[in-house]
């Protein structure tokens, strides 16, 4: 029994071991290397065998376990049968999917026998912390480089890496001065990255946090809880006003949404939603055009966002896995028996997550394995409180 246990602790260090060299790929090593795509492999193939291992277990799911493995399954028969391997856009959207769902299952399982802790989540935090902003700024360079003009305004796509950490400041519960910290150097690179949707998200996930961090405050030390926090806010709150003050580029980025500039967004939406609502043929309707379908209503745009892009590529099958998957995340905020912290955690991941799907990828991108570890390590805990 002790063996096993240390065997598994030891499975759980190599899987995320695999994440972080894999994520490192451009920065440590060559991008596309056969150290990411061995990399690659082996965690996929590592978190396909706990797929199957808590597949055979007789113990009842929870219908979020259910859901999640049912928008997975609709993905992969949707590649297999519609999709084509030698198509890049079709390859590189069923990566994603399999990157952002398959490291929950190893992590729902670890997280269930009581192995990992928020001690290890914690670490692998600080671990992609650096990694996200090596990234970062190897992403800035890359378009700078292709660039012919002296321009250096660039939108970030890395942004979205430091929205997807914000939920693994909640953990660092010993040091709130770390915890600020962590957030405000967290808040300074999504709104550097000048990606409205990230900053949206962001934003929302800050809110939660100042929340959690105010009902958080133990009583038998709640003057000096409320003083540290309230001058972290301050401090907090200050630095982003500031920091968005100084991005002009992103003052004029924001005042162009709010002028109606969606970078064609909304063009693509009718598209996508007319081409599959005007579909003569009603098994289009129910089960949509095939895997990457978006494309082919979008003049071979994918969709931006997550429920159009069920829709086209599964029909309303499709939309109706992703509203149970928010349907069951909805009944564990509402009748389990968490305590706050964990609950309040719970709903930031949920609620930043569902904002990604409105306006931009959410399960079909590779960022979405931080949200699968941390729902995972969550819904996985049978514990009240954060283990």
């Amino acid at each position: 029994m002790l063996f096993d246990m240390f065997k598994e602790k030891y499975l759980l260090f190599i899987l995320l071991s695999l994440i972080v060299i894999y994520f490192s790929q451009g920065v440590f090593y060559a991008s596309g290397s056969i150290i990411s795509q061995l990399c690659l492999f082996s965690f996929l193939a590592l978190s396909g065998i706990y797929l199957v291992k808590l597949l055979l277990t007789r113990r009842k799911k929870e219908l979020f376990f259910k859901a999640w493995t049912a928008l997975l399954l609709i993905n992969v028969l949707g590649f297999v049968f519609t999709g084509y391997l030698s198509n890049p856009h079709h390859f590189g959207m069923f990566k994603g999917i399999l990157i952002s769902s398959l490291p929950f299952y190893p992590i729902y399982y670890f997280s269930r026998k009581g192995i990992l802790r928020s001690k290890h989540l914690i670490i692998f935090f600080f671990v992609m912390f650096i990694i996200s902003i090596l990234q970062f700024y190897y992403n800035r360079e890359q378009i700078l480089l292709e660039r012919i003009s002296g321009n250096e305004d660039v939108v970030n796509n890395a942004a979205y890496m430091f929205v997807n950490l914000i939920p693994f400041v909640f953990l660092i519960k010993k040091s709130k001065i770390i915890s600020l910290l962590s957030m405000l150097i967290l808040v300074f690179f999504i709104i550097q990255g000048s990606k409205r949707g990230a900053i949206i998200t962001g934003s929302v996930g800050v809110l939660i946090y100042i929340y959690y961090q105010l009902r958080t405050i133990e009583k038998k030390h709640r003057v000096k809880g409320y003083f540290i926090t309230a001058i972290g806010i301050v401090v907090l709150g200050y630095f982003i006003y500031n920091f968005y003050l100084e991005n002009e580029f992103l003052s004029y980025r924001i005042q162009s949404m709010l002028e109606g500039d969606s970078s064609q967004r909304d063009r693509i939406y009718f598209d996508i939603f007319k081409g599959w609502y005007n579909s003569s043929n009603i098994l289009n309707l129910i089960f949509g055009f095939g895997f990457a379908g978006s494309q082919q209503l979008a003049s071979g745009s994918f969709a931006h966002n997550d429920w159009l892009e069920l829709l086209s590529n599964f029909g309303l099958i499709g939309v109706s896995i992703y509203i149970m998957l928010f349907y069951s995340a909805y009944k564990l905020i509402r009748y389990s028996q968490w305590d706050s912290d964990k609950r309040i955690l719970f709903i930031c991941v949920v609620a930043m997550w569902f904002l990604i799907t409105l306006f931009s990828m959410g399960y079909t991108s590779t960022g979405g394995y931080l949200q699968a570890i941390m729902l995972a390590y969550l819904i996985g805990g049978d514990k009240r409180k954060l283990a």
